[in-house]
């Protein structure tokens, strides 16, 4: 009696089993899932800067976009509200406002969607930020990316970093 139950309860899980795996295959086995978008190489001197309507000075974006360019990027906006899947590489900002002087600004890179590196500029302590640091920033920012980027071509186990 104990085999029959036993020999049973294998045919209900090799049945489960196979149950399971149908019900989560794709429509078309001949047609995988493609994930190479996600780990295919970005170029970060192709930047997508998706715009943010709560920054109402068209200065401060000028000079995220001009610090890019100096570093040698092709800077292409994306309005606001496009997704940050819609380049290889985009480049999201924020600029917390506190009291009406800007103190930080904050990045967000994406890689094929993906949320990758974190990134933020600060002004000296009791300062605002000007134009020129904006610019700095941003034009440091892609050469810290591209510095990763020649570590992990390298050999070197390089990790995005959070500043």
């Amino acid at each position: 009696m104990m085999l029959k139950r036993a020999s049973l309860f294998a045919v209900l899980l090799c049945a489960g089993i196979a149950a399971a795996g149908c019900a989560s295959s794709p429509k078309s086995p001949a047609e995988p899932a493609d994930e190479s978008a996600q780990f295919a190489p970005v170029n970060y001197l192709d930047i997508c800067l998706l715009e943010n309507n709560e920054v109402k000075s068209p200065k401060l974006v000028e000079a995220i976009e001009s610090g890019f360019r100096k570093a040698g990027a092709n800077v292409k906006r994306l309005r606001a509200g496009t997704g940050p899947d819609a380049c290889s590489f985009v480049v999201t900002y924020e600029v917390p406002n506190k009291q009406g002087s800007v103190n930080v600004i904050r990045y967000q890179t994406y890689e094929h969607g993906i949320p990758r590196v974190d990134a933020t500029g600060s002004a000296p302590q009791g300062r605002a930020l000007t134009v020129q640091a904006v610019e700095a920033y941003s034009a440091e920012l892609l050469s810290k990316l591209a510095h990763q980027k020649a570590g992990v071509e390298g050999g070197q186990a390089a990790v995005p970093s959070k500043e």
